[in-house]
């Protein structure tokens, strides 16, 4: 591969490791979060929420712009306007302006990971492209793993404050090594479409019913990415009573968890295939959400945690659900293919986001205890997960054309 694109997917995978930071980092410092800028239950689903929901919008345009112009373009600007998000973040003074400031890092982050994956399948072969997938997502993990111990280590001692504005930092170095690395163009095909054109192509890709078969399931993801990105860390504090620190060393053994499966998922690919991969691992984190169900506290906190991270872990399927999604495409509708799915992904994230806090908040407000309210939490993850995985179960082989 040619040193300019080794550069480039070198830059983007360091960008999507910053994008699982800004993704997880509410979980740990939730309490403090809530504390300092006068947030209820129900206020810090709709925080954390703000992130997800600007991210699951951008996801279309994104993709269009991706066929049309490559991804280095449009990732540039949204990478910027991060910066800007990051820092208006640090010194949130209330919710609103934290609300803002996340749907603004929502932007920034939404084309890092599509673009990772839509740059690496024009530039590698496809005997190598899963592999790749499968090395950039376990890296990713290194970005989530820094929001868990070390930024609960920060906030304790220096104040969550601090924490986030050396992630800003970072995320002016990553935008720096975008602008500079990636310079690629968009598909010829896609280029001689109207806008407007492209916008239909978009619209009309939810009409094929193969494509439907994952949807589901990309919704079903953010029932366990959930606990990591945000909900992890209230449920640590309310049932186990951790604090800032222990809650960070908890959600860096969940974050863990999720390396070694983004390690072990593309081997498991080799030996099963990608769909048997996807659905066996689906049910096993099913099989987690239903623990947690029924033994929500109490007890060894190490078997909750370990019940918690089979749960979390199906988010690392994102990248093989984004890649069977992928394949059923023609090459000129795959910056759009995977805007759409990705789009569900996050509009997911960001409804499991505010569900839980409305769970959580109702269960406040009716004198529910705090094991009854999490079980009600869990028992809505299982679901999704449950309604995911039924339609995966008869999609088509990656290969077949939607």
């Amino acid at each position: 591969m040619p040193a300019s694109p080794a550069r480039a997917l070198s830059a983007l995978t360091f960008a999507f490791g910053l994008s699982q930071f800004f993704r997880s980092c509410l979980a740990v410092i939730a309490p403090e979060l809530q504390r300092d800028l006068g947030l209820s239950a129900a206020g810090f689903g709709l925080l954390s929420s703000c992130f997800f929901m600007s991210f699951a919008v951008a996801q279309i345009p994104v993709g269009i712009a991706f066929d049309r112009y490559g991804v280095g373009r449009p990732t540039r600007w949204l990478m910027s306007i991060g910066v800007g998000a990051s820092l208006l973040f640090v010194f949130a003074p209330n919710g609103p302006t934290a609300m803002l400031a996340q749907a603004g890092l929502g932007l920034a982050c939404a084309p890092v990971f599509m673009g990772l994956m839509h740059y690496a399948g024009a530039q590698l072969p496809n005997a190598q492209y899963v592999a790749f997938v499968g090395r950039a997502n376990a890296t990713g993990m290194l970005g989530a793993l820094c929001a868990t111990l070390p930024l609960g280590w920060v906030a304790q001692h220096l104040g969550w404050r601090s924490g986030m504005a050396f992630a800003g930092l970072c995320m002016l170095l990553a935008c720096v090594a975008v602008w500079r690395s990636l310079h690629d163009e968009g598909d010829a095909d896609a280029r001689r479409e109207t806008p407007m054109a492209m916008l239909g192509s978009s619209t009309t890709l939810l009409l094929r019913p193969a494509l439907w078969t994952l949807i589901p399931l990309c919704v079903a993801m953010a029932a366990g990415t959930s606990f990591r990105n945000a909900w992890g860390g209230p449920y640590l504090a309310d049932l186990f009573g951790l604090q800032t620190q222990g809650r960070g060393l908890a959600l860096s053994a969940v974050t863990i968890a999720c390396f070694g499966t983004a390690l072990l998922l593309p081997r498991l690919v080799r030996r099963n295939g990608l769909r048997a991969t996807v659905l066996g691992w689906t049910l096993l984190s099913l099989a987690g959400a239903l623990v947690l169900v029924l033994w929500p506290g109490g007890g060894a906190m190490l078997a909750h945690l370990a019940a918690m991270a089979l749960l979390v872990t199906i988010g690392m399927l994102h990248p093989l659900v984004m890649t069977h999604g992928r394949e059923l495409l023609p090459p000129a509708l795959r910056g759009r293919g995977l805007g759409v799915l990705n789009s569900f992904v996050f509009l997911g994230s960001a409804l499991t986001a505010w569900a839980f806090g409305q769970i959580a908040d109702t269960g406040q407000r009716t004198g529910w205890t705090l094991e009854w309210t999490w079980s009600a939490i869990f028992g809505c993850a299982g679901v999704l997960v449950l309604l995911g995985a039924l339609p995966y179960a008869f999609s088509p082989r990656p290969n077949a054309r939607a």
